[in-house]
């Protein structure tokens, strides 16, 4: 089951088995200057661990897909961490591409490297 809470231009869904969150997602409106407003932004999507290989990425996937669409956006992007092979790799067997940007999260005591993906909608 997924479930929406809707604010402001931003969806956030839960995907649920036996009455657990097994995943969640949230898309909407992109928070890049240097992209137009046609483009949306997939922020986060998640699988617990012990539900990865079930298709709930992929159910939330469609999802991200559907809902942007609806919203009127041609593109969307997302920001993965440049070192994280397996949601790469994911998401370029979904249709991701590397865009090209890339970007330095700043966190205490350390600095979390990011890559741009663009996927035409």
């Amino acid at each position: 089951m997924i479930e929406e809470n809707r604010e402001k231009n931003i969806h956030n869904f839960v995907i649920e088995e036996d009455k657990e969150i097994v995943g969640i997602l949230t898309v909407g409106v992109n928070r890049e200057s240097d992209l137009p407003s046609d483009v949306g932004e997939l922020y986060g999507i998640y699988i617990h661990p012990g539900h990865e290989g079930k298709g709930f990425g992929s159910l939330l996937m469609n999802k991200a897909i559907e809902t942007l669409k609806t919203d009127g956006y041609k593109k969307a992007t997302l920001w993965v961490l440049d070192t994280n092979s397996k949601a790469r790799s994911w998401y370029e067997h979904k249709g991701w591409k590397v865009e090209g940007k890339t970007k330095v999260d700043k966190r205490i005591g350390f600095d979390l490297n990011e890559v741009r993906y663009i996927i035409e909608l």
